[in-house]
This record gives structure tokens, sequence and C-alpha cells, in this order.
């Protein structure tokens, strides 16, 4: 009988090791995989939606790390209205006008939305956007915002809303600072129930 249970512990022992070395081995895979899902880098021309989206080859990409006011979003400057929305917009236009763009795609966001760190002449969009106090930090970009404030640019020179709280206020659909959902490790790690 205790030659059975010993056997039986042993079994279990292996087994777990086992299945430890294939997870390892599955999350190495994955993360190697998921190095290279950041480098497929979309080029060529854009075309802005709003502030923090833009349009290229057909394709709609929301700008990672930042969030800019919402299109008819207004905020007050000098007790005057100002379409801080609209400005937004027509920054980031002029912006992808200075030249070619390249996008390196970084994943979706979880309403499916394709997520892209973008650069017009070298230059991240979403940190000028947000150092120049268009957009404001929405999960990175801290730094250039707090450089922003200081200044008293754009958004940090007037009262407003930040763009999330203006879409509650105005039943706009909600969104959570930006995370890649659905990576190749995140999809291994819900199929094994670890997430």
């Amino acid at each position: 009988m205790i030659e059975d249970s010993l056997a039986r512990s042993g079994m279990k022992r292996r087994d777990l090791v086992v299945a430890v070395a294939i997870l390892m081995l599955m999350a190495l895979i994955a993360a190697r995989l998921e190095q290279h899902a950041g480098s497929e880098v979309l080029g060529g021309t854009a075309r802005a939606a709003d502030g923090d989206t833009l349009t290229m080859n057909g394709l709609r990409i929301r700008l990672s790390g930042m969030d800019a006011p919402e299109l008819t979003q207004p905020c007050r400057r000098d007790g005057a209205e100002w379409q801080c929305g609209a400005a937004a917009r027509a920054r980031l236009a002029e912006l992808l006008r200075q030249g070619a763009i390249a996008c390196t795609l970084i994943g979706t966001d979880r309403y499916n939305r394709t997520l892209a760190r973008c650069r017009v002449g070298g230059e991240d969009l979403g940190a000028r956007m947000v150092r120049e106090g268009l957009a404001v930090s929405y999960g990175d970009y801290e730094d250039a915002e707090a450089l922003a404030r200081a200044e008293r640019k754009g958004l940090w020179g007037s009262s407003f809303e930040r763009p999330q709280e203006w879409r509650q206020q105005h039943g706009r659909p909600q969104e959570e600072p930006h995370e890649v959902v659905g990576g190749i490790l995140a999809m291994v790690l819900r199929a094994i129930g670890l997430q």
C-alpha cells in the first residue's frame, strides 16, 4: 500500500514537472512571437479622423498611449468656448502632412481597434500631441503631459474635462487606458485557464 502511494505521488510529481515544462516552453514561444508582433510597420500617407485616430491604407488606427478630446468636445479658454476636439484633429492633420508616416502596429484593444505608435519624420505623433497639450496621457507619455501642464500648453491653458470623463457624461463608449488584448501570450494563458 505504501509502495502504491509512493508510485502514485511520484507519477503526480513527474506529471506536474512535465506540465510546468510545457507551460514554460509555450510561454517562451509566445513571448518570441509577441516580440515580432509589434514589428509590423505600415507606411504611407494618412488622414486624421480625430485627434487620436488616423486612417492609413483603409485601416483605422488609434494612437496608443494618449487620448485626445472628442471631435465635438468643447473646452473653455479665457472665458470663451474653444473647440479643443476640433483643434486636436486639425493639429494631427497638420502633423500628418509633414511627410511619410510609419506606424508600428501593436495589436488591438478590447473594441477591436488597431493600436499603433506612429511617427512622422522620426517623431512620435502621440508624444507630440501630448507635449503640445492637445491630448492627455492615457497609459503612456506622462513626462510629456507634465511638461505641457507646467507650460500651460493647449488643454492645460484652459478648463477642460478629460476626454474619458467627457465621453462618460455624454453617453459615449468608455475605454480603459490602452492595453493590448489578444496577444499570443494572453491567448495561451486564457487557453490553459491562467488568465
